[in-house]
C-alpha cells in the first residue's frame, strides 16, 4: 500500500501542466473570494472560521455516507429483488447536495495552498467533480423511469469518490492542509521575562522566546499582548504581520487573529492562535500560558 501511495503522489507531483492550470485557477478563485467584503465573508464561512474548525472534513462525510448507502441499496436490490427505490434516489440526492457544500469548502481551503498541496488538491477536486457527475447522471436516469445503467453509473461514481477521498487523506494527514500548526504548542506555566518593556515599540510586533517557545509580543492601544508566533495555518511568523484595529494579520495568507485572545477573525485559519497572559514586572514584560 505504501508503494501505491508513493506512486500516486509521484505521478501527481511530476505533472508540470498541473502547475500552470492550478496557478490560473487559484488566481481566479482568490479574485472571486477576496475582491469584496461579501466574498471574504463567504470564504470565512467556508473555511470554518465560525466553527473554529475546518468545515470541509465535516462536509465530506455527507456525500461519502449518502453515496455509500445508495450503492449498498442497489446491491440489496440486485441480490434480493426487493425494490429499494425511492430510498436509493433520495440517498443519491442527499449526497449531491452535500457534495456541493463540500466542494465550496474545499475550494476555499485550496485557494491558500501551494506546491504539492495545490497539485494534489486540484486532482482531488477533479475526481470529485467526476464522481458528482456520475451520480447526477445516475439520479437523472432513476427519476426519468429508465433505470438502465443507473447502478453502473453509481458504482463508477462511488469508486471515483473513493480514490478522491484517498487523495483527501493525503492532503490532510501527509501534506498537512488545514492542520493546526500549534496543536501541541505549550507555553510556560509560570510567568517568565521575555523582553524589556522599553524595547517594545507601539504596534510593531516583536518575536521573543519563552522557554523554547516562539512568542509574538506587541504593544497596542495602551496594552501589551502575546500569542504563539507560529501561525496555525501554514506556520508563518505572526510577528512579521501587521496590527490592524486590535488584530494581527499574518503576512502569508491573511489569517487574522484578535490580539486579546487569539480568536480567528478571518481565515484561512479557523483555529484560535494560542495566546499568553502578560504582565510587566520590574521593567520586564513577562508571559505565561493562558491555559491554566
Amino acid at each position: 500500500m505504501q508503494q501505491v501511495e508513493e506512486t500516486v503522489v509521484y505521478l501527481v507531483t511530476r505533472q508540470s501542466w498541473i502547475d500552470n492550470l492550478s496557478n490560473q485557477l487559484q488566481k481566479l478563485v482568490n479574485g472571486m473570494f477576496l475582491s469584496s467584503d461579501a466574498g471574504r465573508r463567504v470564504k470565512d464561512f467556508l473555511n470554518g472560521v465560525w466553527l473554529a474548525h475546518p468545515l470541509h472534513p465535516s462536509a465530506t462525510d455527507v456525500p461519502v455516507g449518502a453515496w455509500t448507502t445508495a450503492v449498498v441499496l442497489d446491491g440489496i436490490e440486485s441480490t434480493t429483488g426487493r425494490r429499494m427505490e425511492p430510498a436509493t434516489s433520495a440517498a443519491i440526492g442527499l449526497g449531491i447536495g452535500g457534495a456541493l457544500i463540500s466542494a465550496g469548502s474545499g475550494l476555499a481551503d485550496w485557494a491558500d495552498t501551494q506546491g504539492t498541496q495545490r497539485r494534489v488538491g486540484l486532482i482531488h477536486a477533479g475526481l470529485n467533480t467526476v464522481a458528482l457527475t456520475l451520480f447526477g447522471a445516475s439520479l437523472l436516469r432513476r427519476l426519468s423511469g429508465n433505470r438502465e445503467g443507473a447502478s453502473t453509473l453509481s458504482n463508477a461514481g462511488w469508486l471515483t469518490s473513493f480514490v478522491a477521498a484517498y487523495l483527501g487523506g493525503e492532503l490532510s494527514f501527509r501534506l498537512g492542509t488545514q492542520v493546526h500548526r500549534d496543536a501541541w504548542a505549550q507555553g510556560p506555566g509560570e510567568f517568565v521575562p521575555v523582553i524589556n518593556e522599553t524595547d517594545l515599540p507601539q504596534d510593531r510586533p516583536v518575536r521573543v522566546e519563552a522557554q523554547g517557545i516562539q512568542v509574538m509580543v506587541v504593544r497596542h492601544a495602551g496594552a501589551i499582548y502575546a500569542m504563539n508566533d507560529v501561525c496555525s495555518h501554514q506556520g508563518c511568523s505572526v510577528s512579521q504581520g501587521g496590527v490592524v484595529d486590535g488584530t494581527i494579520v499574518c503576512r502569508c495568507h491573511g489569517s487574522t487573529y484578535l490580539l486579546e485572545n487569539g480568536a480567528a477573525v478571518h481565515g484561512p485559519s479557523p483555529y484560535a492562535q494560542p495566546h499568553y497572559d502578560v504582565r510587566v514586572r520590574n521593567g520586564q514584560v513577562e508571559v505565561r500560558s493562558a491555559l491554566q
